[in-house]
């Protein structure tokens, strides 16, 4: 399975921008926070799936009392 969030194509700065641009996250530091989540989740998917479902009930009952 290809992870599209890693495996982006790097671009270079030849198109006028500043070579001092870099994103606020990079792709592997993105990664090494995900990581733990998603070891969580393989671990106990149900318990990921309700805790999801409860924080998603959550958000819709706050958006609707406003």
């Amino acid at each position: 399975m290809s992870n599209r969030v890693a495996d982006y194509p790097q671009h270079t700065a030849s198109s006028g921008a500043s070579a001092s641009h870099r994103p606020l996250v990079s792709a592997s530091d993105f990664r090494g926070l995900t990581q733990p989540i998603e070891q969580w989740i393989i671990r106990s998917p149900a318990v990921a799936l309700a805790s999801a479902f409860v924080v998603g009930v959550a958000i819709a009952w706050w958006i609707k009392r406003k």
